[in-house]
């Protein structure tokens, strides 16, 4: 067995040393059909808004980004599916965006799947260090006709992540909250999760709250449902009798279609998005308003929450950074003990020790200095995870991370 750091130097290596092997595909058959532009699409529920395909010769093409709405110099996500005709072709993919380098494309790994489920990763040539505005993706030989490609591991909101909550709210612990519509018309969706019944009062019970800022930080999102995953498991029932649990997969859920990284429609940042003064439908963003205001209301609810995660990634493993809250400073611990119940829980060392926050950072704007600023809670910025190149790995994180709370906030809250 793999030592802990013998884990994290393998999580370290190059993406292409890291990456799993795929299996070969049998040479291009005789008169197999070639591909063209006409075979591609950057439509669907993974999609690419504005990118544009062109053939530069056999197996090769090259696209170009388009631009994030209202924000010319930030590139959507390359991500685009191969309708037909991919089986025995070896593409090669130059993809550039020259207009701007705020945010990289090619900042982290890309994946390509057979039936839109089970994902390889697939390193970029140059990588945005070197090459911010052009790189270059080269896959083996594919197997399938039809191939999806997509940014880190994806998770589409119309597919995926509807396919999720459909088998989440299946379980009797588990409500499903609408708080709204996106502006294209999509249901902006919390869970809440915790024992229907028990011996623990709802209003004595610690409250956790987590969501997704950044649409295009797909990573992130797996860590949230490996949290969910564990929380509803046998060995999630006792924290389900004592906490509750609120989860947003994704607060801009039109962004997958569009490859859209970090906005919604309107193009506002969905980590800069937070108001401490109070939520103000006439100043905010839209979706950023509606999950502010429901999260005003759930703070003067009989249960209100304790802790609040911003989930997001970049790059290396997991990395907690922590804002501590008044539960963190007195006779249950401090922020310190909760570091060590979540080194204990990752087992397979995907996680960085937690660290302390600079508060301010990044400005009360963002989804965790704004909430500490206007409630004073715990708040929670989890970064990281690029590395984790599968969809595993970034679930076992998650299961981590619940688990870790679980045994740090034992037994119940204390209420006036």
């Amino acid at each position: 067995m793999l030592s802990r750091m013998d884990r994290r130097q393998i999580l370290s290596l190059p993406l292409a040393l890291a990456t799993p092997a795929v299996a070969a595909a049998t040479t291009l058959a005789q008169g197999a059909s070639p591909l063209s532009v006409a075979d591609f699409s950057v439509d669907g529920p993974l999609g690419s808004q504005g990118a544009t395909i062109a053939a530069v010769g056999p197996d090769h093409f090259r696209v170009r980004l388009g631009a994030a709405p209202n924000q010319p110099g930030w590139p959507n996500k390359l991500n685009l599916r191969i309708l037909r005709h991919a089986r025995g072709h070896a593409l090669r993919l130059d993809v550039e965006f020259p207009q701007g380098t705020d945010y990289a494309f090619n900042e982290y790994h890309q994946s390509f799947s057979y039936d839109g489920v089970h994902w390889h990763p697939v390193a970029w040539a140059q990588g945005y260090l070197a090459s911010p505005r052009a790189d270059t993706l080269t896959f083996p030989p594919f197997t399938g006709d039809q191939v999806w490609i997509g940014t880190q591991t994806p998770l589409s909101w119309d597919v995926d992540a509807l396919a999720l909550i459909d088998r989440w709210r299946a379980h009797p612990d588990v409500s499903v909250h609408v708080v709204g519509k996106s502006l294209q018309g999509r249901d902006l969706v919390r869970l809440e999760i915790t024992a229907k019944d028990g011996p623990h009062p709802k209003a004595r019970r610690w409250a956790h709250y987590f969501a997704n800022q950044h649409p295009g930080e797909h990573n992130s999102q797996w860590r949230l449902v490996g949290l969910v995953d564990w929380l509803l498991s046998e060995a999630g029932a006792d924290v389900r009798q004592r906490q509750v649990v609120h989860v947003v997969l994704m607060m801009s859920p039109d962004a997958p279609a569009h490859g859209w990284y970090r906005v919604n429609q309107q193009g506002v940042d969905m980590n800069r998005s937070y108001r401490p003064a109070g939520a103000d439908q006439a100043t905010q963003a839209h979706e950023a308003f509606l999950w502010q205001r429901d999260l005003e209301r759930l703070m003067a609810s009989d249960t209100p929450v304790t802790t609040i995660w911003a989930i997001h990634t970049w790059s290396g493993i997991v990395e907690p950074q922590i804002i501590p809250g008044p539960e963190l400073r007195g006779a249950r611990g401090d922020w310190t003990t909760f570091r060590t119940a979540l080194a204990r829980a990752d087992r397979l060392g995907l996680i960085e020790a937690v660290t302390l926050a600079k508060v301010g950072q990044y400005g009360n704007t963002t989804w965790t200095d704004g909430p500490h600023a206007q409630f004073g809670i715990t708040a929670v910025l989890c970064e990281g995870g690029a590395v984790l190149q599968t969809r595993q790995l970034n679930e076992a994180s998650g299961a981590a991370i619940m688990q870790a709370l679980g045994a740090h906030y034992a037994g119940t809250r204390l209420t006036p």
